[in-house]
């Protein structure tokens, strides 16, 4: 006999199910209840927090509350687009765990309608032994899936820390192209359509992992939960996306939800909750992989590859032929009738049958408390000392695992096939052809560290950052999404601490004016006590408007001005991975997000007329600060070219490895300097000269004293780390 406590809902939980139901829930409701009021399907512990950030923009089609959300590329282009997280299952099972969370984006991208075109990786990993046989494992899995399913992994990011030795985190982005005339999604089921559902026969893998795995922290039981984890299947992931693509393509189904977390119970009840109809599912008529399945496990099993479309009876015969062209297994399931309600009989049998409005809309929310803006203060501050410049730190930082090249990671990815790909996982944003007219830039991020020493800047940075590389383009933000990763909820410190990366989020969005469109939450990334980082993993999608011709990231001439757009006022290692290597304290700064608006209005005015402006060559400064975002300017094939930088002794530590996002290094025909002194004057943005390109390969600090780094020796590093793990 089943318990509450065995579906992880807490005594609370199960006295409001009560409540709500005026009965107690039989096993399978009991289950049902488990799933969707978890952790991971409801968001309970979130949601409040994230009705904060801002959702509303001129070319939102589809915010949150769908599979993915939408926006408009053009007048012939919408784009769909959203993160997800695996982490809990590539922890327990790498290969398959990063797998599935591949399959499982793509299938939210499919049913908005959308043919996926990109995907991105943002990983996080451990130190240790095992987090290296994690790493490989997990990297295999996003390669194995991406791969034979034909989706290119166009970019990505990758960091390290102790602190996710037993939590990787495996978030992966998904980019899908939709035509304007089409409008489909979770909400549009009515009485009288037919629910079918196809792909793959259901199994027994996936049970629970929604309520038991990905809503709960890790303990000493952890190979125990390899049951839980689902098996992929890209083959008939490929042939799921295509017959639902044509699906809605011929204006078949009035709604479509893909089977991901808690299977058929949420792909049901969510279809049921946002159409606002009753469902009737037999479970008699569900294929299974496995003779005597039950009921629970029928519903529970979160089986991948699968999909479910509500077809009106007109088109039903017309929708079975297509299914059968791609030869694809599928049954009648269910149908669509008037009422609020989720009822799963199995014959003429009633097995379970509760309210959607329940089972997916009462779910008890945490309150947000209400000194929540007095625990959002800055954590700490410190570190305002001169340092004295140690030139070994110029190799250590480049050598850094989060700043060293990753090209072991992405040459196990496919970035070119579907022959849009202009820019691969070998820049720091990727470029997009979608057709004679229209490009997409695409960059992600995850800068935890600046996040560890203060959450809510470390939410803002996150933002700027990614829309820094994005204007290195020229390219207009057209929205972002946002994976939260974060601790157990249920601890003051880490629910903080989510809170804050939340509200730093909310607040960069806001005065930027980018709208969040949808994301994704994954807490519990905790071990015996130890959580992560928070870590927020932000995508961005942005209007390309020249995506033949990027503006380019790296320097192949001597005699140009070098320029740092947008200098802090104020500089400080805090949050910084020269911070770690000295084992310092300092927080990572609360950014002018006024100041960073003017600037990423001027650089991406200026990227959009790139030859006009004489612009060379444009970095964004990120991790490693302005020292990595010149290195890694000149790692060219050749690599014969220099620079000459001429900085103040006294803030040449701060100025070389400060990690402060919202400023860019620039690289400008001497003739066009007084044009973009210009258009900085306009807008009351800095622009500071700090030096020139040179024909000696090496990078030469002129200002007090003279220090020198050969690019033979920088490249030494960046390919091969230097103290730290290796990739």
């Amino acid at each position: 006999m089943l318990t509450y406590m065995d579906v992880g809902l807490s005594f609370k939980e199960n006295q409001e199910i009560v409540r709500l139901l005026r009965r107690h829930p039989n096993q399978l409701e009991l289950g049902l209840f488990g799933a969707l009021w978890s952790e991971h399907c409801s968001y309970k512990s979130s949601k409040p927090l994230l009705a904060r950030l801002p959702h509303e923009g001129r070319f939102v089609v589809q915010g949150p509350g769908g599979n993915a959300g939408v926006v408009q590329l053009s007048y012939r282009w919408d784009l769909a687009f959203k993160i997800e997280s695996h982490n809990h299952p590539s922890y327990v099972e790498p290969e398959q765990g990063a797998a599935t969370g591949v399959g499982g984006i793509l299938r939210d991208i499919v049913a908005m309608g959308a043919r996926p075109i990109a995907l991105a990786d943002i990983l996080k990993f451990g130190t240790d032994d095992k987090s290296q046989t994690l790493r490989r494992g997990i990297v295999e899995g996003i390669g194995d899936y991406g791969n034979a399913i034909g989706i290119p992994t166009v970019t990505g990011t990758v960091g390290y820390s102790e602190v996710y030795d037993a939590n990787p985190l495996v978030n992966v982005l998904a980019v899908g192209l939709r035509a304007r005339n089409v409008h489909v999604g979770a909400d549009g089921a009515r009485p009288g359509s037919v629910l079918i559902l196809m792909g793959q026969a259901t199994g027994r893998d996936g049970i629970h992992g929604a309520s038991l795995l990905a809503s709960q922290d890790f303990g000493e039981q952890t190979e125990e939960m390899r049951p839980t984890v689902q098996v992929g299947d890209p083959f008939m992931g490929k042939l799921l996306m295509e017959a639902t693509l044509a699906i809605v393509g011929k204006g078949l189904a009035d709604a479509v939800q893909d089977l991901g977390a808690a299977g058929l119970t949420s792909s049901t009840a969510e279809l049921a909750y946002a159409s606002q109809v009753g469902l009737i599912v037999d479970v008699s008529q569900v294929m299974c992989r496995e003779p005597e399945m039950s009921a629970y496990e029928i519903m529970l099993s979160e089986t991948q590859e699968r999909m479910l479309v509500s077809i009106p009876l007109d088109k039903l015969k017309e929708t079975l032929d297509l299914i059968s062209d791609y030869e694809l297994p599928y049954t009648e399931i269910g149908r669509v009738v008037e009422g609020d309600f989720l009822r799963i009989v199995k014959g003429d049998v009633v097995l379970a049958d509760v309210p959607t409005g329940v089972l997916v809309g009462g779910c008890p929310r945490l309150p947000i408390p209400s000194d929540l803006s007095t625990l959002l203060g800055e954590e700490l501050l410190e570190e305002e000392t001169s340092i004295p410049l140690n030139p070994e730190w110029g190799y250590q930082v480049l050598g850094h695992p989060d700043c060293r090249e990753r090209s072991a990671i992405y040459r196990r990815y496919d970035s070119t096939i579907g022959v849009r790909t202009v820019w691969g996982p070998d820049h720091d944003v990727a470029v997009l052809r979608i057709d004679d007219t229209d490009g997409v830039a695409i960059a992600v991020c995850a800068p935890a560290r600046w996040a560890a020493v203060d959450s809510t800047a470390g939410g803002i940075g996150a933002v700027v950052n990614a829309l820094s590389l994005v204007a290195t383009q020229g390219a207009e933000p057209l929205g972002l999404t946002d994976g939260i990763n974060a601790g157990n909820p249920d601890k003051p410190q880490a629910y903080r601490r989510m809170a804050g990366l939340i509200e730093g989020i909310a607040q960069a969005a806001r005065v930027l004016e980018v709208p969040v469109t949808g994301g994704n939450v994954s807490l519990h990334n905790e071990t015996r006590g130890q959580a992560i980082w928070p870590t927020a993993a932000i995508g961005v999608v942005a209007r390309h408007p020249h995506p033949l011709s990027p503006v380019l990231d790296q320097v192949a001439r001597p005699n140009l001005r070098i320029c740092l757009l947008n200098p802090p006022k104020v500089s400080r290692l805090g949050g910084s991975v020269l911070q770690e290597i000295l084992g310092i304290t300092g927080s990572y700064p609360r950014l002018d997000l006024a100041g960073i608006k003017s600037s990423l209005h001027v650089l991406m005015d200026m990227a959009q007329k790139a030859d006009q402006a004489g612009l060379a060559a444009v970095r964004s400064i990120g991790l490693g600060g302005t020292f990595v975002a010149i290195a890694r300017s000149l790692m060219t094939p050749s690599r014969n070219v220099g620079v000459q930088l001429n900085l103040p002794a006294d803030s040449l530590v701060f100025d070389l490895f400060n990690e402060m996002a919202g400023q860019w290094i620039l690289y400008i025909e001497p003739d066009f300097l007084s044009k973009w002194e210009d258009a900085c004057q306009a807008r009351g943005v800095r622009l500071q000269d700090i030096g020139i390109t040179t024909d000696s390969p090496d990078i030469v600090i002129k200002g007090g004293r003279t220090v020198t780094w050969p690019l033979q020796e920088l490249w030494h590093a960046y390919r091969q780390g230097g103290d730290f793990i290796g990739r």
